[in-house]
Formats: structure tokens, sequence, C-alpha cells
């Protein structure tokens, strides 16, 4: 379980600063942004925290890495006590309104203030896929004179980041199709780091395959079923999507599909050097061959005019049995919980309306929201995915105590962790029966129950002092 706000703040507190003053002060921010992740700066500080706040996050002394220094040990003990931990790699896009004056960010296509985040979040290895903390945070802005390689080499940086911030901890590298890098496969089999990969390249084989396949995709196409397996698939609608984005990800309605599933091992050819590729790219020394273990999963008889699911996934874990397959399969689908921490940070932390004036001041503020939105995240995971767990595992005994008080929804004599995120979400608004509720919804019942617990807290305390 993600720690609660207050040991949150004590974590950031023992971040590693020249000056201990900077330590207490990003301390006492997040006590204050975390109690209302959703507001804006004014709404949530007072005037003179407010400044105190602004000179923080520009203070050239305040980096991301110093201000989450203290959240990377935390995680990485919590990391310790799981037998296995799913590091999930993506990147998202931060948009901020084209008419703000802010300086120093970048574009996305041609136009725009924006930077881009690429974030590596721990997991714990189990069906709640309980978020553990942030490994790794990297920032960074997209202008003329970028070179490609440079973005493309943020994986293998991260990899080494994350395994250096977790060390000791075991680790299974996630990644999605953007992440099929040849030279990100070397990085990670030198370097005895294991992961699961979705393929997006049909690559050269070293050897003919069964059939004679001469490249991925013929030769994925003679794997056989050895097990199917049902899977519920969400809804996906165009909405703002890129053309990209739609052509990667169609389209679809709800609905429950039937998955075939099996694997086979393959020995990749060295890619030839590409056209665009970077001087710093086309100078490494990459292995002439490289054998990874595929695992397809596909839907062989999908409903009309809905396009199937297919995976291709490339790991290092071993298919030597039906129980080893399934377990990349699952260890993959665990991505999805990546998805839902940027909504947690966009949405339930509102991050993209700071209106702070320039790129590394905003930087520092997503460093203080990153593992804000890890919080919220695990308190709807778990709620969701392992809803029969006591509410003692997301909220404090306080903290349901004040809900059995003063909550809109009742709470049962042993309330579960579903239990305990509904009635949170009824404190921000939410109706019963309409649903689960939103990050927006979520955030301000929490933050009503933050308030409402320090209260408590305080009159507990003023109790025990006249007895």
């Amino acid at each position: 379980m993600a720690p609660c706000i207050d040991s949150l703040a004590d974590e950031l507190a023992t971040a590693r600063f020249d000056d201990p003053r900077l330590a207490r002060r990003l301390g006492s921010v997040v006590r204050r942004l975390a109690a209302n992740p959703e507001l804006s700066f004014p709404k949530a500080l007072s005037s003179a925290e407010l400044e105190g706040a602004y000179r923080f996050f520009g203070n050239p002394r305040v980096t991301p890495d110093r201000i989450l220094s203290g959240h990377f040990e935390a995680t990485r003990q919590r990391c310790l006590e799981e037998s296995v931990v799913l590091v999930i790699h993506d990147s998202t896009t931060l948009h901020f309104r084209e008419d703000g004056q802010r300086t120093g960010l970048g574009r996305l296509i041609k136009s725009g203030q924006t930077f881009f985040a690429h974030v590596a979040l721990a997991v714990a290895d189990d069906a709640a896929r309980r978020p553990l903390g942030v490994a790794g945070l990297e920032p960074w802005i997209r202008s003329d004179d970028e070179a490609g390689g440079r973005e493309r080499a943020r994986w293998s940086r991260m990899v080494d980041r994350a395994s250096t911030q977790l060390k000791d901890a075991s680790l299974i590298h996630v990644m999605d199709r953007e992440a099929d890098d040849y030279a990100l496969f070397s990085h990670l089999i030198a370097g005895n780091h294991r992961f699961v990969i979705r393929s997006m390249h049909n690559r050269l084989l070293l050897d003919e395959a069964p059939g004679g396949a001469k490249k991925l995709d013929d030769a994925v196409a003679t794997i056989e079923r050895i097990v199917e397996r049902e899977a519920p698939l969400s809804k996906r609608v165009d909405a703002k999507r890129s053309p990209q984005q739609k052509k990667i990800h169609p389209s679809r309605v709800s609905r429950t599909a039937t998955l075939a599933v099996g694997a086979m091992s393959v020995t990749f050819r060295r890619p030839r050097p590409h056209p665009r590729d970077s001087e710093e790219r086309r100078s490494l020394q990459l292995p002439s061959s490289l054998e990874l273990n595929v695992v397809r999963v596909w839907e062989p008889n999908p409903p009309e005019g809905q396009p199937p699911v297919e995976w291709v996934l490339l790991t290092t874990e071993s298919i030597a049995s039906i129980e080893d397959i399934l377990r990349v399969v699952d260890r993959y689908r665990a991505r999805w919980v990546i998805e839902e921490y940027f909504k947690a940070l966009k949405t339930g932390c509102n991050y993209e309306a700071r209106q702070l004036e320039d790129y590394d001041s905003l930087v520092n503020a997503l460093a203080v929201f990153a593992p804000i939105a890890c919080h919220l995240l695990a308190l709807r995971s778990t709620a969701r995915l392992s809803p029969d767990e006591p509410a003692q595992s997301v909220l404090t005994d306080d903290q349901l105590d004040v809900l059995r008080a003063m909550g809109r929804r009742p709470l049962p004599p042993s309330p579960s962790a579903r239990d305990a995120f509904l009635a949170v979400a009824a404190l921000g608004g939410h109706i019963k029966y309409s649903g689960d509720p939103g990050w927006l919804t979520l955030a301000r019942g929490y933050s009503e129950l933050l308030t409402l617990t320090r209260a408590w807290t305080c009159a507990k305390l003023q109790l025990s002092r006249d007895q």
C-alpha cells in the first residue's frame, strides 16, 4: 500500500538537500497540497505558504531527483518486502494553455506549451497491482535540434535509473510497443535485466523459424494455441486521439473476448542502421543476434466489425509451462496501471492547470505531485482489484473513525477496501449506484476526509490533555 499523507510528507521531507530548510519546506508544501490535490496553489495554500512554495519551486538548488530522493528510498524499502516487483515504464505529454507566458517549454509537433515526462512506476506483482511508488522520473522538452536518438534512449536510461533506485529488489521491467528497440533489448540483456515488452516491428530472424519464416510476423503466425482465456475489454472511443493512435488502438465496444495464447523462442538478427539514426546511436556496438522468448495472445474469432485483439510479447521470462506463459501475459496486463497513474496525476492532481512561470518550476512541482498521484492510485486500485481487503489497507484507523462519525455513506462494522473507497468518494459528491467515481470526485472526497481527520486528531489530542 502507498503511504498515508503524513508519512508521504515525512518521506519527502527526508529529501537530500544541502540546506535542511528546503527539506522542511518540501514537507510542509506536500502536506497542504496532498490534502487538496485538485485545488490550485492559491486555493490550497495561505498567502505566506504560497510565496514559500513559489520560492521553493523556483530555487535553482531544487531538482526533481532531490525532491524525490526520500520517496525513492521509501519505495525501495517497500519493494524489498515483495518477492517480485514490476517496474512499468511509459511517457506522457503534459499540455499547458497555449496563451500562457511560461518560459522554457517546448512543442508537441509544431507549437504549443508542452513538455514530456517518462515515469517508472513500481507495482507489486500480485492480483491487486498495488502501486509501491515512483522509481524514476525524467522530464524533457522537444525542440528542433533535439536528436531523436536521445528520446529513444530514455527507455535504457530509465531502466538503469530505476534499477539503481531499487537496488537489491527483484525487478521485471514492463513496457509497451514504443519500447520495441533492438538497442534496448541488447542493453537489458547485457545488464541481466528481466523484461516483458510488446512488439511493434516485424524483425528479421537470424535463422529460419518453423515453416521457413524469415521474419517475426511469419514465425508468430505458426504459434499453436496451447491455452485459452477470457478477458474483459474496455470500451475505446476515438475522442480526440490522433490518427496514429486510432490506427494502433482502434475504437471498440466493451465486451468479453476469448483469447488464444501460445509461445516460442526466436533469434533476432541485428538490424541495419537507419538513415535518421544519430551518430551516437550508430556508434553503439550491438550484438549480431539476440535470442528472446515470444508470447502471442490473439483473438481467433472476434465479433463482426470489431478489431481482433493481438499482442506479441518479447520477454526474458520462462515459457517452459502454461503457467509460465500465462504469467508473462498477466505481467504485461499490469501495464494499464501506469495509464491510470497518469490520469491520477493529470485529473486527480489537476497538474496541467498549475500556474507556474517556467519549465524548471513546473518539473519541480511535477516531482511533488508524482507521489501524491501514486497514493490516489493505490486507494482506487485496491478498491477495484482487491475489494474485499480490509479497509485498513487503504485508510488509517482515524480516517475510518471519521467516516463512521461524519461520512455521508455508512460503513459496515468490518468495512472492506471498497467500502472505504466509496465512503471517501461520497464525501466528494459521488452518488450511490452511479458507477465508480472519477478522479476529481475521489480527490475532492479525499481532501475533505483529510481536513476532517486533522480536526478529529486535534480534538482527540486536546481531550487527552484535559484528562
